[in-house]
């Protein structure tokens, strides 16, 4: 091979970050147990083999082959595609030498595009470190010569990578970790070496970690959602709330984005699927995100109010996501939005609970970033959102999505007060980005119909 191929990842979301691999090279996976390298490894290797690529795994095992081979079935997206070559584990730690030569032989008879050796760190373990570092010069040899693209997996935590010998042979290094924060596990992916990505992958992939997904049938890796500066030039639309057009003087327009703040019980919710029924009324599509209710109890919510989501549901112009908050990943949803806004061409997308996400972006830059790259891209494709979010007492300053309250185009505050022995709902425009709008406080109803403003 002359010069170096571009080759796609073969995991998803990776040709997002890194536009795909340079073929042939050697590339190390790191991190410590448990955090999904194997997976990915093998995730990588199936999805090649499917696409026409000879792929070899080499992992270094004590189990005995048949019960290796049992193992390898709970990855439900392994076949006999992929050729597999057991290296017993102790003899590698004890032998490194005959483990060389065994490897060489298998990759010659197989001459594979693409091999992944799992794990490359106990080998010689035994050894000093000299014999260690001579083995790993043989290895990187024959890795060259065999023309493969080549992944050796290090069972290694980020401070022990530089100490390795295999980081400073390989072209590439990525490494996987799992942490937790308030009670929450979050696994990351960070590219701390790769050499020949290209412009645009360039400018970011190695400047910040990914979030990713891992289990028996998926790894899965979260791109940013990206703006590209290309605004499209929004046409005045009805929000589909009676009265609240007249408070921002009819010039809500596509594309905007709306925060709708308020105490349980004061609306929000009523008030995001009123704005998502308008739209299907219109025979746009839309899209729903929320971490509070199941699909079957929007579609209820919406019914007692007239509005036949369950129709909208079954042609396919309004997807509902609902997820719980035991895994709250920013980057998963920002990139299911993306997914469903891109594949059915949406036109207002409403987030149901914005503080949920925001939990996971401990890095106030990170989460003011985030909220400017999502409202801009959707802002790009024509797409109106609403975001709903809480309040924890009066007046906009006690919005909980303070960051989300600057960079959204409308806030909405919803407020109860009680007067005697009445409980009164009260909407006020406390900023409209761009439009004359009344910020006097207006009383609205919620009645069988939806909200109407007074």
């Amino acid at each position: 091979m002359s010069e170096l191929q571009n080759v796609p990842c073969y995991i998803e979301g990776m040709d997002d970050i890194l536009g795909g691999f340079k073929s042939p090279a050697a590339i190390l996976i790191a991190g410590s147990a448990g955090v999904g390298k194997t997976t990915m490894a093998l995730q990588m290797l199936a999805n090649a083999a499917k696409a026409g690529e000879k792929a070899l795994y080499i992992p270094l095992t004590t189990e005995t082959a048949e019960r290796f081979r049992l193992s390898l079935s709970t990855f439900k997206f392994l076949d006999d595609s992929v050729e597999v070559h057991e290296i017993n584990r102790a003899n590698a730690e004890k032998d490194p030498l005959s483990t060389l030569i065994d490897i060489g032989n298998v990759i010659t008879s197989v001459n594979p595009d693409r091999i992944v050796i799992d794990p490359i760190t106990p080998i010689g373990f035994g050894f000093v470190e000299q014999e260690r570092r001579r083995f790993f010069y043989t290895l990187d040899s024959m890795i060259r010569e065999s023309n493969a693209l080549t992944f050796l997996i290090g069972e290694l935590e980020k401070e022990e990578i530089h100490k390795n010998v295999a980081s400073h042979l390989t072209d590439g290094i990525i490494y996987l970790s799992r942490s937790s924060r308030e009670s929450r596990s979050y696994q990351e992916m960070e590219i701390l070496k790769m050499r020949g990505v290209e412009p645009p992958y360039s400018i970011g992939c190695m400047i910040q970690s990914f979030n990713y997904s891992v289990n028996p049938e998926n790894f899965r890796v979260f791109s940013d959602i990206k703006a590209n500066g290309e605004i499209i030039k929004g046409e005045v639309i009805s929000s589909g709330i009676e009265g609240f057009d007249e408070m921002i003087s009819n010039k809500l327009q596509s594309g905007s984005s709306i925060l709708v703040a308020g105490e349980p019980g004061s609306g929000k919710t009523v008030f995001g699927l009123q704005f998502i029924n308008k739209s299907l009324e219109n025979g746009d599509k839309c899209v729903i995100l929320t971490f509070y209710e199941t699909v079957d109890q929007i579609i209820e919510n919406a019914a007692s109010f007239g509005w036949d989501f369950r129709k909208h549901v079954d042609s396919g112009n309004l997807v509902i996501v609902s997820d719980g908050l035991q895994d709250i990943c920013f980057a998963k949803y920002s990139n299911l939005i993306k997914e469903n806004i891109e594949q059915s061409n949406a036109k207002r997308v409403m987030i149901d609970g914005l503080p949920n996400i925001e939990l996971s972006i401990t890095d106030p830059m990170k989460l003011r970033g985030f909220l400017h790259s999502l409202t801009n891209y959707l802002k790009e494709k024509g797409v109106t959102s609403l975001f709903t979010t809480e309040m924890t007492g009066a007046g906009w300053e006690k919005v909980n999505s303070l960051e989300a309250s600057f960079i959204v185009d409308i806030l909405l505050v919803l407020k109860m007060t009680e007067d005697a022995d009445t409980t009164k709902r009260l909407l006020q425009v406390m900023k409209a980005r761009g439009i004359p709008s009344n910020l006097t406080l207006k009383e609205f109803q919620i009645d069988e119909k939806g909200i109407t403003l007074g």
